[in-house]
């Protein structure tokens, strides 16, 4: 089943260093960010340097969408990353890991899933100039795959099935009996074209597969 949810249907809360938004968990019932996670799938605004939220026996997919850049002070080991606009990081969430502002507001996307639940998971960038811009979809796998559109509009193209997004949207493939916004499953109504005459905004979209052991 697809599943697409509109940035707007997007669940905000807080945390200590700015904005979360839930986009999906799988089991339903758990607590953020204290749950027993097999996925979790959301975006952040960071605001100001804090401690990252901590989540057992999990790992995590860290994806810096917007911003001046952000660097990652690891403990147990101690280690330093940074990352710049567009660059992903993997790691375990248990591991304690402050997170430093290089400059103004950064906005990051973040996959949560079980450790040894699957077998890694991983951040694909795609640019172009059309707009919308046309991305095929694989069929036929029962990999959990992940679109988030971070800029521009999209046309999901996968067989028997096609869906829009906008900017901020998500949509989702096998993803389990997972929560999302009610209304999610309905995809959205198409955007409006572009006009002719306006200049085209560049669009850039990430995809994230999972891939599940059996």
């Amino acid at each position: 089943m697809t599943v697409v949810v509109p940035a707007m249907q997007q669940q905000p809360r807080l945390w200590r260093g700015g904005q979360t938004w839930e986009i999906s968990r799988d089991p339903a019932d758990a607590d953020y960010p204290d749950g027993d996670y097999r996925l979790w799938v959301g975006r952040a605004t960071i605001e100001r340097s804090a401690d990252y939220s901590h989540f057992a026996a999990a790992e995590r997919l860290h994806v810096l969408l917007a911003g001046d850049g952000l660097r990652l002070h690891f403990r147990q080991p101690d280690a330093t990353v940074e990352l710049a606009t567009r660059q992903a990081c993997t790691f375990s969430g248990e591991r304690p890991l402050h997170a430093e502002l290089l400059g103004a507001t950064v906005t990051a996307f973040n996959l949560v899933y079980r450790s040894g639940m699957t077998s890694g998971a991983g951040f694909v960038r795609l640019d172009g100039t059309p707009d919308p811009h046309t991305v095929a979809v694989a069929a036929g796998t029962t990999h959990t795959q992940i679109v988030h559109a971070v800029t521009g509009r999209a046309v999901l193209e996968r067989p028997g099935d096609e869906h829009r997004l906008g900017e901020g949207d998500t949509a989702l493939w096998n993803v389990g009996r997972c929560w999302w916004p009610s209304s999610a499953t309905h995809p959205p109504p198409p955007r409006r074209p572009a006009s002719a005459t306006g200049a085209r905004r560049p669009f850039d979209i990430g995809g994230v597969r999972c891939h599940t052991r059996r």
